[in-house]
């Protein structure tokens, strides 16, 4: 009986297939996302951002003679470190589902691309409450129009943030645990 190999199987190809338009989303998902916060913090009234109330991440209100140049700037490249952190995850992430489209599962590559992932996700979590707190003090500050307010929190959201990232790490455990185990197959084999 002639020997079949796992990429002659159906449910393979499904995964290749997927796999491969993955990686292609990331890529796409991952050149929009910048322009588009940056285009948010540049131009709140255009994006309707203007509207939400101060301090947590507001405008307190339409009017932003306040919104100069320097503090657009400033706001854009706070939220820039979110998008860094969410890019470096999103490029690993994109080379687990090259590997895969491939075919190679348990790649070093692969698992190194997860791995990654996961702690950008975990960054990603606990920079978010962070990121919110700063921004808040700082457009309160720069806004005459409203108090000064330092607002912290720390939601259900933020919680689930941090326990995905760290079932993601799990994962990746457990994908460097069958990259092993596949390894000595080879070896037996």
């Amino acid at each position: 009986m002639p020997r079949t190999s796992s990429l002659d199987l159906p449910s393979d190809r499904h995964i290749r297939r997927l796999s491969l338009f993955l990686a292609w989303a990331i890529s796409l998902i991952a050149l929009v996302m910048p322009p588009l916060i940056w285009w948010i913090w540049l131009f709140p009234g255009a994006s309707g951002v203007a509207a939400t109330p101060a301090p947590g991440n507001g405008f307190g209100g339409d009017d932003l003679s306040w919104y100069i140049w320097p503090v657009r700037l400033g706001a854009a490249g706070l939220s820039s470190v979110a998008v860094a952190i969410t890019l470096y995850g999103l490029y690993h992430l994109r080379v687990l589902f090259q590997e895969a489209a491939r075919g190679a599962y348990f790649s070093a590559a692969a698992v190194i691309g997860f791995r990654q992932f996961a702690l950008a996700s975990l960054v990603g979590a606990l920079w978010s409450p962070l990121e919110h707190t700063l921004m808040g003090v700082f457009l309160s500050v720069s806004n005459p129009n409203v108090l000064n307010a330092l607002e912290v929190s720390l939601g259900t959201d933020n919680l689930e943030s941090i326990g995905a990232a760290l079932l993601f790490f799990l994962i990746a455990f457990i994908l460097a645990e069958g990259r092993k185990r596949h390894e000595e197959l080879e070896l037996i084999l």
